[in-house]
């Protein structure tokens, strides 16, 4: 897929979608996105990253019959948690989407489903769909899989030594008490 034919892509994700047509017809939307193409996700991504997605509408059973299922797949570069360098981590997520029309309905949402409240008009923007999926599938803590460098730190030290105090032990609220502890004459 070329730059202009993602670019128009995007575009298009970002047209609001009947979201009752697009279930009665069983609707299907499979492609790739830019991820600078989702504004709250640009920083995890190289310049070039893409993510693929595959959005199936289909109708529901029981009280909310409008669903969908939702599938993305990109590689993140991310900050690791030990060194802070940069980690290439592949996301991967499926989630199955259950569309509302009250924070009330919501409430009542199959576990297994994730609710989504759709405006008086019941549309959505796929492109906001698959932004809020990416967003949750980031790793809390991403870390590289082999041992990396050592853990970063305002503060160097070496391994086995504590960090100096940031403050001096005059200010330090805890050196009254560790001298009330010695007792009188300063011995234990």
């Amino acid at each position: 897929m070329s730059t202009d034919d993602s670019q128009t892509d995007a575009k298009q994700l970002s047209v609001p979608l009947d979201v009752r047509a697009a279930c009665r017809s069983g609707d299907e939307r499979v492609g790739e996105v830019p991820i600078a193409a989702l504004p709250r996700c640009r920083d995890l991504a190289p310049e070039a990253g893409r993510l693929a997605y595959r959005l199936r509408f289909f109708e529901g059973q029981g009280v909310h019959p409008l669903a969908a299922e939702l599938s993305i797949k990109a590689s993140l570069a991310l900050e690791c948690a030990r060194c802070r360098e940069t980690v290439v981590q592949p996301v991967a997520s499926t989630s199955r989407l259950s569309f509302v029309f009250s924070e009330e309905q919501a409430e009542h949402v199959e576990t297994d489903a994730e609710p989504v409240i759709l405006g008086r008009e019941g549309r959505v923007k796929v492109l906001d769909l698959i932004e809020d999926e990416l967003l949750m599938a980031v790793p809390l803590m991403p870390v590289h899989d082999a041992p990396c460098g050592p853990i970063s730190s305002d503060r160097p030290y070496e391994s086995g030594q504590l960090a100096e105090p940031a403050e001096d032990e005059g200010d330090n609220p805890f050196a009254a008490l560790a001298a009330l502890k010695k007792g009188p004459g300063g011995k234990d």
